[in-house]
C-alpha cells in the first residue's frame, strides 16, 4: 500500500476510535508533513484522501476539521444512502484492491483502443472472450460452455432479461419468501406475480416448490449460496433435490450465483443443466462500478433470452466487456476476490464477537449478516434509529414478497472501509439493539 494511504488509514482509525473527535482541527499540511517526516505533496494527498472518505472538511482561511467518525464508501462506486456509515449496500473493496484495479486499468488503456472496444453493445462476443467468462464462472466438476454464455450490462439486467424471457405478463415465478429486492421490483414492472416459498436452514423447501408447481409456474428464482438476506447455503443434497424437481416438472430455474465465488461448490445447474439459467456478475467479485452480467443459458432458451436482452436494451457495452476480460486475464479479478474472502472472514469474526448476546447469523465466507431484533424493536423503527446515529442498515421488509410477513430483523452488509470503523459501527448497532429505551408501539 502506498505511503499516503497508510497514513490516511491510521488517521481514519484514530477518528473511528474517538481519539480525534468531530470538530478537531488538523495541523496545517506543511506542519503535518514536517511532523510525519514526509513531503508536503504527500501530506496533501493524505488530506485529499481523508476528504474523499468524508472524514474531514477543509474550510478556506480556517483549516481542515474532522467532520465524521464514520467513513462513507466511495460514491463513484455505489449508490450511497447519504449516511456516514452505509451498511445497507453490500460492497467491500480494500484500498490495495482499488490500487490493483487502477494499475491494471492503466495498462489496458495504454495499449490503445481496439475495434472490439468501441463496437456496439451486444449479448455475445468473440469466442476467446466467451471462453474467458465461461472459465471464470465454472466450478470444479462443472464446466460452463462458452457457446451458452450471454452478456448483459450488469447482474440486475440479467435478472430482468431472464424474468422477461420466462414469464409473460400475469405469469408466475417462485422465489424465496425473503428475496433480492430488485427481483421484487422488476417483477412488478414486468407484471409478473412472485410466489413466495418457505425456506429452512438450506433454502427453499423442495416440498413447497413441488406444491407451487401444481398451481402453475413459469420458473423459480433463487440464491443457493449465501442467500441474501438470511445467509443460507444449500448443501449438495438439497441442490440435487431441487434439480430433480426441475427435471420432473420441466421447470426452469434462475440460479443467482453472485455470491458463489465466496464459497465455491457445484451449482444447481450441475445437476440439471438443461433447466437452469445461471447468472453471475462482477459487481460482488470486483466492484459495482463495472457490474457486467454473465449468463449461462440452456440451448432451448438461448433465442428467447437473447431477444429479451436486445429488446430490453440490456446488452453489454463493448468497452466493459473488453476491460472485464483484461482484468480476468491478468489476474486482477482472482486477486481482488481473494482479498474479499480474507476481509469477509475477519469481519465475520468481529461481528460474531460483537453480536454474541444477540440472535445473529452469518458465515465466514459471507459479505453480509442477518440480525434478528429483540422483541422490543420493530425493524422499521430500528432502521430509523440507526439512521439517526449515521448508520444505514436494510430492514427485513425490503426483502419480503407480497403479503409475506417480514421478520423483525435487519441485514447488515460488510461494507465498512476499515476494521476500526467496522467494530465501532457494530458496537453502536449492538448497544442500540440491547437498549431498553425503545419498545414496540
Amino acid at each position: 500500500m502506498t505511503q499516503y494511504l497508510q497514513i490516511a488509514d491510521h488517521i481514519a482509525e484514530r477518528i473511528a476510535r474517538g481519539e480525534l473527535k468531530k470538530g478537531t482541527r488538523l495541523p496545517a499540511q506543511r506542519n503535518f508533513a514536517f511532523n510525519q517526516g514526509i513531503a508536503v505533496s504527500t501530506a496533501s494527498r493524505v488530506y485529499e484522501e481523508l476528504s474523499r472518505r468524508g472524514l474531514v472538511n477543509a474550510e478556506i482561511g480556517r483549516g481542515t476539521f474532522v467532520s465524521n467518525h464514520f467513513a462513507p464508501l466511495d460514491p463513484s462506486l455505489q449508490e450511497p444512502s447519504g449516511l456516514e456509515l452505509d451498511l445497507d449496500i453490500v460492497f467491500l473493496l480494500r484500498p490495495s484492491a482499488l490500487e490493483m484495479i487502477t494499475s491494471s486499468t492503466s495498462h489496458f488503456f495504454k495499449r490503445g483502443m481496439e475495434e472490439n472496444d468501441v463496437a456496439p453493445a451486444s449479448a455475445r462476443a468473440e469466442t476467446k472472450t466467451l471462453e474467458c467468462f465461461a472459465k471464470l464462472t465454472s466450478e470444479d466438476g462443472f464446466r460452463v460452455d462458452p457457446a451458452n454464455v450471454l452478456l448483459s450490462g450488469n447482474g440486475k439486467q440479467a435478472i430482468a432479461a431472464a424474468f422477461s424471457a420466462l414469464a409473460p405478463r400475469g405469469g408466475k415465478i417462485a422465489v424465496e419468501a425473503l428475496t433480492y429486492p430488485f427481483a421484487i421490483s422488476v417483477a412488478r414492472m414486468l407484471g409478473i406475480e412472485l410466489v413466495p416459498l418457505p425456506v429452512d436452514d438450506e433454502g427453499i423447501e423442495p416440498s413447497a416448490l413441488d406444491r407451487a408447481v401444481q398451481s402453475g409456474l413459469e420458473g423459480v428464482y433463487l440464491q443457493p449460496t449465501l442467500q441474501s438476506p438470511l445467509v443460507i447455503t444449500m448443501g449438495e443434497r438439497r441442490r440435487r433435490d431441487i434439480a430433480n424437481l426441475l427435471v420432473r416438472h420441466e421447470l426452469t430455474a434462475i440460479e443467482d450465483r453472485v455470491y458463489g465465488f465466496l464459497k465455491p461448490m457445484p451449482p444447481i445447474a450441475a445437476f440439471a443443466p438443461e433447466y437452469v439459467i445461471q447468472i453471475d456478475s462482477l459487481s460482488k467479485r470486483l466492484m459495482p462500478g463495472l457490474a457486467l452480467g454473465i449468463i449461462s443459458c440452456p440451448d432451448r432458451i438461448m433465442d428467447s433470452l437473447s431477444r429479451s436482452l436486445r429488446s430490453g436494451g440490456w446488452m453489454a457495452p463493448s468497452l466493459s466487456v473488453s476491460l472485464a476480460q483484461h482484468w480476468i486475464s491478468d489476474g486482477t479479478v482472482d486477486w481482488v476476490e481473494d482479498t474479499k474472502r480474507q476481509d469477509a472472514e475477519e469481519m465475520f469474526r468481529v461481528s460474531k464477537q460483537v453480536f454474541a448476546a444477540l440472535d445473529y447469523r452469518s458465515a465466514s465466507e459471507a459479505l453480509h449478516g442477518w440480525l434478528t431484533l429483540p422483541s422490543s424493536w420493530r425493524s422499521e423503527a430500528f432502521v430509523a434509529a440507526c439512521a439517526e446515529l449515521g448508520i444505514a442498515v436494510a430492514a427485513g421488509a425490503a426483502f419480503a414478497v407480497g403479503k409475506s410477513v417480514a421478520p423483525s430483523g435487519v441485514r447488515i452488509a460488510f461494507s465498512a472501509p476499515n476494521p476500526s470503523t467496522w467494530t465501532y459501527g457494530l458496537r453502536t448497532i449492538a448497544d442500540l439493539a440491547l437498549s431498553r429505551e425503545h419498545r414496540k408501539d
